[in-house]
């Protein structure tokens, strides 16, 4: 037998060119060049053709040998490309195994097929009964550079790799519940990345590709060798930093922060005509490639175009597809798609059957059929289903026949199974009804992987079947919309008792999270689903509608579903304040302290905005932007209002004034010009005035027919805030639109003050106690000592950057905590006040929505109900991190509840001036506000609040940093903060 395996071996022709080849001459070429970024880290083309020879290297000297299966347990990273490279070095074959989505006892069924001993990692972990080689035991600091002779063994095993040499073995469901691997030669993945037929991904140097792939699937070794070959940059990410533009998410619209993208590649499952209309635009193409794992990823490619048919498209060079009949006799307009050509895979490991059974001969050609059929038109040939079934649970992807549905009929008593998906949950039925569900979601969670575990189980006596006896799906899913939907089935717990209320809370969590309700339980977490104050708010919103009431703190506080559910306390009357026509009407505080700040200092609390967008239809114009804010003024009182500082007082009008100004220019640089004159005059206005403050917005356009418009405005605080914004932007969309009889009531500011107003002439004791408690700390602040700029130049200056902590990280960090990401933010800049202060009690203004008051719809409201939360925080150095967060997420709930009278503590400590610096820091965290800013670009100025001011807002996936500080300190270098 041995002597059989050499003579085969040896008949193989040989490799004349591999990936690795490919990949050294780009290291050749541009050493210097970015092969990958991973969360803030680059790695160049040397440094990974170095590390991968000093691994390579100390993978032969542990006793692993050219053409062995080395199972390689990783997860994203430029470890993995390093681990990879090396492997393939030894001239050996890589079985990827992901450590983050795998069970262990799926890594341990894939070692049982590996048949090997050793595992390399690039992970600390262990698995009992193999031994582990590590990554990090062989890059140490004090390893040796590989020595000429070393290099020349690699060389020589280069040489001795023939056409038929394995690259990877990529494991698979299998039908029997262990995974099947694929093995793929190094002849079929250097063929795939060498394609330049239309369609094919073409990298050059400097292309950047998304990588978000697990390296267990083999849409991975796609990605990765079709970019490093030809010298782009894998941009490594995690999936869940990930937009899904799956056909299933077709719904979703492009942000203009995605214009950077120029080739969208889908596969997997057929594109939507949506999707392709949504996505696809003149710089911007869709592509639909298809091919199985036991065709080297890909075998053809298509561009999508909108209008046009969804095909399988250009071929690979050299490979075919037909379409056999059942017999995979003749081909057929029809049928199952049959593949041919250099792109087919080995085989099966340790599995002569299956091979047998997929790849088979044909008039002397070898195929691979795929189970899936097609049908050709004139246009090519178009998907028609897929056989086996593979759906997208949880990121996923499952194949309900062989892997869903055995391990349900694994538990005994179970007859039959099926399963399927219904709006975005896997829905499975079993027969007899019997059979203790319960019971068998134990069974399935001990022994499966999670995302194999139904969201939704049902026990029936029999399944309903079609006319040719198979089962019949939709009438399945006929019963699920029958049974009491809003019920919850607790997987995790299901001995929790459901109360009445508890599928109301159940749909607003659902709601709030844009999740189907069956996948909200009662141990649902607020905050592990990513749940922040903004959040807290709707859900409270949505429960108040239904009758129910919930304070936003006491969401946080309570977190889960069924301890929010047990909180709610009824509302009989929810009547809200009407709003008054006339006089008398009283300020709110927060309006009154923005209104004496801009007595005393003229430009304070003014908005400066500019919104700039291409012009591509008719209806975005001067004079429809006009007519959109003449109903925006109509609808919300706040703009018809007028305020009375001395009086204190407001008063609703019916008719208003639209300050409007119309600016028609030739040509871009009058544009520029334009724009830039037309915002000083603006701030020019307001610093020369005298006497009260000018309160009445003013909007001007500027217009490039045919190319741009841009619409501004200077707007006082006392009108607009940043949530405001956010629902102002949304409205003004809908008008232009036409859409206006879709908007919704709007909601009054003016009722929000007299309610306020009662509520602080009901609770006023318990107010000034509050307030007067709470200032205790402040007599032992310190100031701020910041370095001071020797002849200072400018009265403001700014610093910013983005941070090396992107926003998926931070949000995992914050749910990991069971905290807010806001809070991590006030942690870290109140352990920089404390360095600066050098003080443990240190103090800020936290800019809050104010939509945490208990009143109807307050999330609706257009106005100046931004409040300002003043934070005092006493820090224990000695103090664990966790539980220093925990503690500053309790008070900031604390004293969120009262910020609506934020003056009062001004009052309590006697600083009677109404000034904006009372205090010496604020923080501005737009990290989840509702700003869609859609086809606008959005620009926002106004005079920093405080001397020094933090501001933070998601940019992309990471996070943004700005600090505006007064232009007497100094700067020197990056600021230090810490997350």
């Amino acid at each position: 037998m041995a002597i059989v395996e050499a003579e085969s071996h040896h008949a193989d022709p040989p490799l004349q060119t591999s990936v690795l080849d490919l990949i050294d001459q780009q290291a050749d070429q541009d050493p210097d060049g970015i092969v990958a970024d991973f969360q803030g880290n680059s790695l160049t083309y040397s440094q990974l053709r170095d590390a991968s020879i000093r691994v390579a290297l100390a993978l032969k000297e542990r006793g692993f040998k050219p053409r062995d299966h080395i199972p390689l347990l990783t997860s994203m990273g430029p470890e993995m490309l390093v681990a990879v490279l090396g492997i393939l070095r030894l001239g050996a074959c890589y079985c990827p195994m992901d450590f983050n989505a795998w069970s262990s006892s799926r890594v341990l069924a894939t070692l049982e097929a590996v048949q090997s001993k050793m595992v390399f990692s690039t992970v600390d972990t262990t698995i009992s009964g193999y031994d582990m080689v590590h990554m990090a035991d062989l890059l140490r600091p004090d390893a040796l550079t590989a020595t000429i002779s070393e290099r020349e063994v690699l060389a020589e095993i280069r040489k001795d790799m023939k056409v038929s040499d394995l690259i990877y073995i990529i494991f698979t469901s299998g039908t029997t519940g262990k995974p099947k691997g694929v093995m793929v030669s190094h002849g079929s993945a250097a063929h795939l990345v060498q394609q330049n037929f239309p369609g094919a991904m073409t990298v050059h140097p400097g292309t950047r590709v998304l990588l978000f792939f697990s390296v267990a699937f083999d849409g991975c070794a796609g990605v990765v060798f079709s970019t490093i070959c030809h010298g782009g940059t894998l941009a490594m990410a995690l999936p869940a930093d990930v937009l899904d533009v799956a056909p299933t998410c077709s719904t979703l619209v492009p942000s203009p922060r995605f214009d950077g993208v120029r080739e969208i590649y889908m596969g997997g499952e057929a594109p939507t005509a949506a999707l392709i209309d949504t996505w696809a635009t003149p710089t911007r193409k869709i592509y639909n490639s298809y091919g199985p794992t036991e065709c080297t990823t890909a075998v053809s490619v298509a561009e999508m175009s909108p209008g046009g048919p969804i095909i399988l498209g250009n071929i690979v060079s050299g490979v075919e597809l037909v379409l056999l009949d059942d017999a995979l006799e003749n081909e057929v307009d029809e049928g199952e798609i049959c593949i041919r050509g250099p792109c087919l895979a080995i085989g099966y490991l340790n599995n002569e059957k299956l091979t047998q059974e997929k790849f088979f001969m044909r008039n002397g050609i070898r195929h691979y059929r795929t189970g899936d059929l097609a049908r050709r038109d004139k246009y090519g040939l178009h998907f028609v289903a897929r056989v086996d079934r593979l759906v997208k649970n949880r990121g996923f992807l499952v194949n309900l026949e062989t892997e869903v549905e055995p391990a349900l009929r694994s538990f005994p008593g179970v007859n039959r199974a099926a399963a399927f998906m219904h709006q975005g949950a896997l829905v499975a039925f079993i027969s007899p009804a019997d059979v203790d569900t319960d019971k068998l979601q134990s069974h399935l969670r001990e022994r499966y992987d999670k995302f194999l575990v139904p969201d939704l189980l049902f026990a029936v006596q029999d399944f309903p079947l079609t006319s040719n006896g198979k089962v019949d799906t939709k009438g399945l899913k006929e019963l699920v919309l029958a049974s009491n939907a809003s019920t919850i089935t607790d997987i995790d717990n299901p001995n929790v008792s459901n109360s009445a209320t508890l599928p109301v809370v159940a749909e607003a969590f659902a709601v709030v999270f844009d999740r189907p309700v069956s996948q909200i339980t009662p141990t649902t977490s607020f905050v592990r689903l990513g749940g922040h104050s903004l959040r807290a708010v709707k859900l409270a919103s949505f429960l108040r509608q239904h009758k129910l009431k919930v304070s936003v703190a006491d969401i946080f506080l309570l977190d889960t579903v069924s301890a929010i559910d047990q909180a709610l306390v009824p509302i009989q009357d929810d009547t809200a304040f009407k709003p008054t026509h006339g006089t008398g009407i009283p300020l709110t505080d927060h309006q009154a302290e923005i209104l004496r700040e801009t007595s005393e200092s003229p430009t304070s609390n003014y908005l400066f905005h500019s919104l700039t967008r291409d012009i591509t239809s008719d209806n975005v114009s001067g004079e429809t932007l006009r007519k959109a804010w003449e109903l925006l003024f109509t609808r919300h009182s706040v703009f018809r209002t007028a305020f009375d500082l001395h009086l204190s007082t407001q008063t609703v009008h019916n008719t208003f004034t639209l300050n409007w100004t119309d600016i028609r220019v030739s040509n871009q640089e009058e544009f520029t010009a334009a724009s830039e004159s037309e915002r000083q005059r603006m701030w020019s206005r307001l610093r020369l005035h005298k006497g009260s403050p000018i309160l009445e917005p003013q909007f001007w356009v500027i217009e490039l027919p045919g190319e741009k418009i841009q619409l501004s405005w200077t707007m006082h605080h006392i009108y607009l805030d940043a949530f405001s914004f956010g629902t102002i932007l949304a409205e003004m969309e809908v008008i232009l639109r036409g859409d206006e009889n879709q908007l919704p009531p709007a909601v009054s500011l003016a009722g929000l003050a007299q309610f306020l107003q009662q509520k602080k002439r009901e609770n006023s004791e318990e107010i000034q106690k509050f307030w007067g408690d709470y200032s205790r700390p402040w007599p032992k602040l310190k100031p701020l000592n910041l370095p001071l700029e020797r002849t200072p130049s400018v009265s403001w200056s700014t610093w910013e950057s983005d941070s090396v902590v992107k926003k998926m990280a931070l949000d995992e960090f914050s749910r990991g905590r069971g905290i807010s990401s806001a809070m991590a933010i006030y942690t870290a800049w109140g352990l920089t006040l404390s360095k600066y202060s050098a003080s443990d009690i240190v103090a800020m203004k936290a800019s809050v929505s104010g939509r945490t008051i208990d009143y109807p719809s307050i999330d609706n409201i257009v106005g100046g109900v931004n409040g300002r939360c003043p934070l005092i925080l006493q820090l224990d150095r000695n103090e664990l991190i966790s539980n220093a967060l925990t503690s500053i997420q309790r008070n900031f709930h604390e004293v969120n509840n009262f910020q609506w009278t934020y003056p009062e503590l001004r009052r309590a400590i006697g600083v009677e001036q109404y000034t904006s610096y009372w205090l010496e820091s604020q923080v501005v965290i737009l990290l989840d506000m509702p700003v869609e800013p859609g086809p606008w670009r959005v620009v926002e100025v106004q005079k920093p609040p405080a001397p020094l001011v933090l501001g933070v807002v998601q940019r992309g996936d990471g996070v943004n940093i700005r600090i505006e500080f007064n232009g007497k300190y100094s700067f020197q270098g990056k600021p230090e903060y810490r997350i």
